[in-house]
């Protein structure tokens, strides 16, 4: 049974609508400007998204198009309000993709959804809550209930600690947050079978294969590593296994920007096995971008295992290069999370 029809703008490779699809919505549109992005929610839902920048976008003639349209998902690049944006807030505040949170409204008030999600960094809250009272404010004088949150995706799944803002807006009646389904496995909750424990990392991609850096697997889609220089590789073989440090390491194996520079300990960093990854970027297959390196072997991470840590399935394959892969991974709306809101708006609906 469809459970209803939506659109997934700033679709990206389709984190949302996969989870969206998974709650029983049918997708009947979706838009972005990343051409292998696009490639690659197409090969997987079968729906071509519309290629285009959604400045410049006419969502009115879309909307008459599309016809009924029941939730629209919108995750607005965020990149502007990341705290990993280290330029100065004068510049980040005029960053044109922050005006996609008024684009965002542009298609709510020309697709007229009965439900609407909009996800994105806690930036848009903590340090640019001008942008985010703007798009509730907006939201309310249209005539919806908005609710809204930071929540965790490792509360609803996913082997990976990220947070996110998660809003969701009816005119139905007032919508509810959805409630975590996972916790610490110290937590009383799941001693008393309430909750499940996280997921892991081991969980996630124990069961993968090895293979060595700049080696893709024959048989597992994306299950690729990328290339890695030899004083990058001696420095990663020195590097504890389970969660180690590039500080574990002997010093005269430092990159020489690391002898110089204080910070950003978890670059070269393993992940651990028994824990949930930390949040994975766009630079997630890179070890110098991050805790980026697997648990054990004496690489960086797979784009395979980047997207079994996003909540992704293995039959859910990414197309495009390597870099572009690993952007479309690291963009994405965890699946898992996805589906945990989308079961919200089938309440509404209802």
């Amino acid at each position: 049974m469809v459970e209803g029809y939506f659109v997934d703008i700033f679709s990206g490779a389709g984190g949302s609508t996969l989870g969206f699809v998974r709650a029983g919505f049918k997708p009947i549109g979706a838009l972005d400007s990343d051409r292998y992005a696009v490639k690659t929610f197409e090969a997987n839902f079968k729906l071509k998204p519309v290629k285009a920048d959604a400045r410049t976008f006419d969502f009115r003639k879309w909307s008459r198009e599309l016809g009924d349209v029941h939730v629209l998902v919108g995750c607005p690049p965020c990149q502007g309000f990341s705290r990993m944006n280290k330029n100065s807030k004068d510049v980040r505040a005029s960053d044109p993709r922050n005006d996609l949170v008024k684009i965002y409204l542009k298609a709510v008030r020309a697709i007229k959804p009965e439900v609407v999600v909009f996800e994105n960094v806690e930036g848009i809250v903590k340090k640019w809550g001008q942008y985010f009272d703007f798009l509730v404010r907006s939201l309310i004088k249209m005539g919806f209930d908005v609710t809204w949150g930071v929540l965790n995706a490792v509360n609803y799944g996913v082997p990976q600690r990220r947070k996110r803002v998660i809003l969701i807006a009816s005119k139905k009646e007032e919508p509810k947050l959805p409630r975590p389904t996972h916790e610490n496995p110290e937590h009383l909750a799941v001693k008393e079978g309430l909750l499940k424990p996280w997921l892991t990392v081991r969980d996630a991609i124990g069961d993968l294969p090895p293979i060595n850096a700049g080696e893709r697997h024959p048989e597992i889609p994306n299950h690729y590593a990328k290339p890695l220089p030899e004083n990058w590789l001696r420095l990663i073989r020195a590097i504890p296994k389970n969660g180690g440090s590039r500080k574990d390491a002997p010093k005269e194996l430092w990159l020489p920007c690391h002898r110089k520079h204080k910070g950003h300990d978890d670059v070269f960093g393993r992940l651990s096995w028994d824990k949930p990854s930390v949040t994975l970027t766009t630079g997630c297959w890179d070890p110098s971008k991050g805790r980026f390196v697997h648990p054990e072997q004496d690489r960086g991470l797979s784009l395979r295992e980047c997207a079994r840590l996003q909540g992704f399935p293995d039959d859910f394959v990414f197309e495009g290069p390597a870099g572009s892969i690993a952007r479309q991974i690291g963009n994405a709306l965890p699946p898992p999370l996805a589906e945990a809101v989308a079961n919200v708006a089938v309440k509404l609906l209802r």
